[in-house]
């Protein structure tokens, strides 16, 4: 994403690390390989480290406004306690640059906190209820479509941005679809997070109790490896293929299933997120099994089989039957045809345009604080 903004903006960019190095005025983040303008980190004693990261931020801000860089916008990544108390602050002042929050996912928007959830919130120190800190933002980037109603009620502007997919290097290996190797039956997989949040448990049991000839093949890494491990070795039409360790990897094993299914459940805020690794899924070519949240089925267009997360267990169980008694050829025709969707409407180049245009309305906020000192020349761009 930062990629495909360099060419509309002057980004400087600050990463919040949750690894033990030591604080440093430039780096880069290992997971993304992005080089940051400033690394701060996040360790124990936690409080502590939160506010000397705070401190760090806030000294760091203070030398590129005496150097005369004035940014149009903060782009914030996600909420956390101290990205929320930098905000905070930046509100208060009543002027600068627009405020704007790329929110991935949040367990607490959409559900009410127990009142003695509330209080041990404010009495802990930078700790600030997602719903509390939604007022400190002009605007909002959010993946999950759910959400949208939400930021449109409080008459906030939203866009919806799930992500995006790389463009391919080279398109992929062609592999015919595997169904008429198990007498009728269709090889059905996942790949991705084996935890609770991604209803892989509920897929596994699913499975267990239909009256299936197909089998199901299970790839990643989570708490509930070892559980998933011991299933899988009790049952003949299940597999477990362990954690893989590239993208070409989860490629690889994508490609060799018929079907690929995201399970995920209501619940965990899942309703305020975006599966990820249905953009994997999508460049398989592979037809994909899916519930409904967060948009993803805009994302996969007409291809996908999508089922109630309302009435998950039957839903899945009608749906898995509908797919087992489509022919080959349809399943290929429409992994092909979710692929190309996703290509030509979800590539980084055209959502960093959408998100470039979203972000640039909010210019006009930043000349209160241009005004507020002529002296030095205005630099423009993004900060996050």
């Amino acid at each position: 994403m930062i990629g495909a903004l360099r060419d509309g903006f002057e980004i400087r960019s600050v990463g919040l690390l949750p690894m033990k190095l030591p604080l440093r005025p430039m780096g880069s983040n290992p997971a993304s390989g992005v080089e940051h303008d400033l690394v701060l980190t996040e360790r124990k004693p936690e409080l502590f480290h939160r506010y000397l990261a705070l401190a760090v931020l806030r000294r760091k801000w203070r030398e590129w406004r005496a150097l005369g860089w004035r940014p149009d916008v903060v782009l914030v990544y996600n909420l956390s306690p101290v990205y929320n108390a930098f905000i905070r602050w930046l509100a208060r002042a009543g002027t600068g640059p627009a405020r704007v929050l790329l929110l991935l996912d949040s367990a607490q928007l959409g559900t009410p906190l127990p009142w003695l959830k509330r209080v041990r919130y404010h009495l802990k120190p930078l700790i600030v209820p997602d719903t509390e800190m939604l007022p400190a933002f002009h605007g909002v980037i959010g993946l999950s479509e759910t959400l949208e109603s939400m930021f449109r009620e409080r008459g906030q502007p939203f866009l919806w941005m799930p992500g995006a997919c790389e463009q391919p290097s080279h398109a992929p290996e062609r592999m015919a679809p595997l169904g008429t190797q198990f007498s009728g039956g269709k090889r059905f997989g996942y790949f991705g997070a084996l935890a609770a949040h991604s209803g892989i448990l509920e897929l596994l049991e699913v499975f267990q109790s239909s009256p299936t000839r197909s089998t199901l093949h299970i790839a990643g890494f989570g708490k509930l490896s070892s559980a998933i491990r011991d299933r899988c070795a009790q049952d003949s039409r299940l597999e477990f293929h362990g954690w893989l360790a590239s993208t070409e990897d989860c490629q690889k094993f994508g490609r060799t299933c018929d079907v690929l299914v995201n399970p995920r459940p209501r619940g965990h805020g899942n309703e305020n997120s975006f599966p990820s690794k249905v953009f994997a899924y999508a460049l398989c070519g592979r037809i994909v099994l899916t519930t409904h949240l967060g948009g993803v089925e805009a994302v996969l267009g007409p291809g996908a089989v999508c089922f109630d997360e309302s009435d998950f267990a039957p839903s899945l169980r009608q749906s898995l039957a509908k797919i087992e008694a489509l022919p080959a050829e349809e399943l290929a025709r429409r992994g092909q045809a979710i692929r190309e969707h996703v290509l030509a409407d979800y590539s980084w180049p055209r959502q960093g345009a959408r998100i470039a245009a979203f972000l640039r309305q909010f210019r006009d906020l930043a000349l209160t604080d241009r005004r507020a000192d002529q002296t030095i020349p205005p630099v423009r761009g993004c900060g996050s």
